[in-house]
């Protein structure tokens, strides 16, 4: 990095002095991505961490016993744990679907996020993950 520049037509040096810091409209946009990526995170990251606690949910099932719970008592167990975990926008029976093989039992989580970002735009997350006892 130089510190100097050879302006002059004589090859002589001249200090930097006409250099400052950001322009304005620099500024601005560097705030405007800060600031969106903040708006962005506030509003997305809520669905991240609900999500990551109806999977502990269902992780908490007992995997031995799941496959021989009867299709009522899994919902059953899920929706009492639910509120719990102050899950009161998720319907059990919407986001997690049952399957029963002739030698496991599949649990499908699926659902989505829609969340306005600004104006008429939208962010739409979707989570899915299957469970499989044995």
């Amino acid at each position: 990095m130089r510190l100097y520049n050879r302006n002059r037509r004589d090859g002589t040096f001249r200090s930097p002095t006409k250099q400052s810091g950001m322009s304005a409209i620099g500024t601005v946009c560097t705030l405007l991505v800060l600031v969106g990526s903040i708006s962005m995170a506030l509003k997305v990251g809520p669905h991240y961490i609900d999500y990551r606690t109806i999977q502990s949910v269902i992780e908490q099932l007992p995997p031995n016993e799941v496959n021989t719970m009867p299709r009522a008592a899994v919902y059953e167990a899920l929706e009492k744990r639910f509120p719990l975990n102050s899950l009161y926008d998720f319907k059990v029976r919407d986001i997690i679907e049952f399957e029963r093989g002739r030698e496991s039992t599949t649990l499908k989580l699926a659902y989505e996020k829609r969340e306005p970002l600004f104006l008429n735009v939208d962010v739409v997350i979707k989570f899915e993950k299957q469970y499989v006892y044995q």
